[in-house]
């Protein structure tokens, strides 16, 4: 038997975990000096007003401990196991998780760098519990995650840079992005790494914008917010309209996705259908 594990920002819900029957790694946050774990998305209280109310907070991935105590266990429970991490470009999540698969077993233990975050690494693990379920081997789960992260994309809009200006995970861009003009910019998760992407004035252009990125054979759609859920339903129905073949479902994201990226974002992640 093999167990799918994933690091807390693929921002599954407890309940989609449970029935995909997937193991929870919790990432780490600070705020205001008081260090959390980050849990299942909707599970983490309420952070969003604590980040607006302290702005001294930081994160950091889990430990190479955190992730072997988990592997060990289900070794020890005489199954398999898969960790899907978020991308090496944006932590050194899979740098950890690869060494502790190393120390548990690595026959049995294999360690997929997602190349995404959210709702990317969250389609992922959606499709890699389902080949699990049919019995597909550790190996050729492996190897169908690789291939199948090269489908996978992630646009998104802030309110402002300066929170990934201070995480360090984009370049600068324009100053004036997001502090003038109403204009907000869009950035794209691309082969790991965020990028910038434009800008678009105004939440109507905001969202024409973040369904322009998102690509004619998407064949999953996810969109996720932190904070602020007006442009939801907007999001939604223009890539309804857009991709009408489409399953489009919505969520959250969590506190180390909002320390790094700032509240009020808005993202839309998608997998292309194969061939």
């Amino acid at each position: 038997m093999t167990v799918l594990a994933v690091d807390s920002t693929a921002y599954l819900t407890q309940e989609d975990a449970a029935a995909l029957g997937v193991t929870l790694i919790p990432m780490n946050y600070t705020i205001d000096g008081h260090a959390y774990l980050e849990q299942w998305a909707g599970c983490n209280g309420a952070f969003e007003a604590m980040l607006a109310r302290y702005p001294n907070c930081g994160t950091s991935q889990a430990s190479v401990a955190s992730y072997a105590a988990v592997f060990q266990q289900l070794a020890e429970q005489g199954c398999d196991v898969l960790c899907l991490v978020i991308s090496s470009r944006l932590s050194g999540a899979y740098s950890s998780a690869c060494i502790a698969a190393q120390a548990v077993d690595p026959n049995r233990v294999r360690v997929v760098d997602s190349r995404s975050t959210a709702g990317g690494m969250n389609l992922m693990a959606q499709r890699a519990a389902a080949w699990i379920q049919e019995g597909v081997p550790l190996g050729e789960l492996e190897r169908r995650l690789l291939a199948l992260r090269e489908r996978v994309g992630i646009a998104f809009s802030v309110k402002n840079m300066d929170a990934l200006r201070r995480s360090g995970r984009v370049g600068m861009v324009r100053q004036s992005v997001g502090t003038i003009l109403n204009l907000r910019p869009i950035l794209l998760c691309t082969d790991g790494a965020v990028i910038s992407d434009g800008v678009a004035r105004g939440q109507q252009e905001q969202v024409r914008a973040l369904a322009a990125r998102v690509p004619e054979d998407a064949g999953q759609v996810m969109i996720q917010h932190i904070s602020d859920s007006s442009l939801v339903e907007p999001l939604r129905a223009t890539l309804e309209e857009k991709l009408p073949q489409a399953r489009i479902s919505t969520g959250t994201a969590g506190p180390v996705l909002a320390i790094n990226i700032g509240l009020g974002a808005i993202g839309v992640s998608w997998l292309r259908r194969d061939g």
